[in-house]
């Protein structure tokens, strides 16, 4: 699953006006991706690069090719992860893996998240057991599940240890960096000490929305609702958390919060522990729900739990900032239910 960072600015702009697309709940999707881990190349490449420099010269290279050849015969686990630590022992300074595109972007993620083999990074080729579109990154796109979509960079060009995160707006500019509510200038902060978005949070939503209960009162039509009474309607929708972490829990409320109904989770509830990459679907057969003032309609809210026992906080007015990132307060649907 990847999220553009900006999903759901529009319910920051309710509060207070923010810089840049007002998307609702669309900016999210989900594809099966194909690829070279990222890992393997990685080591594959120290590999060549020590072939290249000096067949004798560097003790660390030759060990590193000689675990990396023995790992690729013998595909153990525990060996590419003592090849591993040797790397970040012998280079200590290295902390980021830089990704460079064709189109001049420019990004970076954690060196840990790079290298670990459950991390999941991948050089991706495939989309849906296809070749890669055109539009999503042909021929070459890293895939950082997890992490914000913008890290996820197209068309890569040029792959990079270092010890500094990549330059340029999208990783160490405004583009990317959640700013406090008081912050309405950005001028008025050092965005060098604040981290651009990596490992998001956990985020929910709501897509359909039907009545379950009403006397009919010929027709086929259902008597009509009286604002302020409880009626009882379905719903369901999706849920997804970052860094692999499994959502456990969906809860729905029909009355701001003074009750809750539990969802379903209907598909995606056997991914692995900390391997979560992907969202999940949820359904609730039944919501109590106060009936809005207009006698048409009900305000449905969401919340999504993850493993960590992480959850969405009620209202988006404490985590609003000026860029519109990350917004994930419960969801809110105010929908006609006759």
């Amino acid at each position: 699953t990847l999220q553009c960072s900006g999903n759901r600015r529009s319910g920051f702009n309710d509060f207070r006006k923010t810089s840049g697309t007002a998307w609702s709940q669309g900016a999210i999707s989900t594809a099966k991706w194909g690829g070279a881990r990222l890992v393997d190349v990685l080591m594959l490449a120290s590999v060549q690069l020590a072939k290249d420099n000096d067949k004798g010269e560097d003790d660390a290279s030759h060990r590193l090719e000689e675990d990396t050849a023995s790992t690729r015969g013998s595909n153990n686990l525990l060996q590419t992860l003592q090849t591993l630590q040797s790397l970040l022992d012998e280079h200590p300074t290295l902390q980021h893996l830089r990704f460079e595109s064709l189109d001049g972007m420019r990004a970076s993620i954690d060196i840990l998240k790079a290298l670990s083999p459950f991390g999941d990074v991948i050089l991706a080729y495939e989309m849906n057991d296809e070749l890669l579109p055109r539009d999503h990154g042909y021929p070459l796109r890293v895939i950082v599940p997890g992490y914000a979509a913008v890290r996820n960079v197209k068309w890569v060009s040029k792959l990079e240890l270092s010890e500094e995160m990549a330059t340029g707006a999208w990783q160490r500019g405004l583009n990317y960096k959640v700013l406090p509510p008081s912050v309405t200038d950005a001028n008025e902060v050092d965005l060098d000490q604040m981290p651009g978005l990596a490992e998001v949070s956990v985020f929910s939503g709501i897509t359909n929305v039907s009545r379950v209960d009403g006397e009919e009162v010929g027709g086929g039509e259902k008597k009509k609702m009286v604002p302020g009474e409880t009626v009882m309607v379905k719903a369901s929708g999706w849920a997804w958390a970052g860094g692999g972490r499994k959502v456990v829990r969906v809860d729905i409320t029909g009355n701001d919060g003074t009750s809750w109904s539990n969802g379903d989770i209907t598909l995606g509830s056997n991914q692995p522990r900390g391997r979560a990459w992907a969202w999940v679907f949820w359904e609730c057969p039944a919501v109590p729900a106060v009936v809005c003032e207009d006698g048409t309609s009900v305000e449905l809210s969401c919340k999504a739990v993850d493993s960590s026992f992480n959850s969405q906080p009620g209202s988006s007015d404490g985590i609003w900032n000026v860029r519109g990132l990350a917004n994930n307060s419960w969801f809110r649907l105010r929908h006609r239910v006759v």
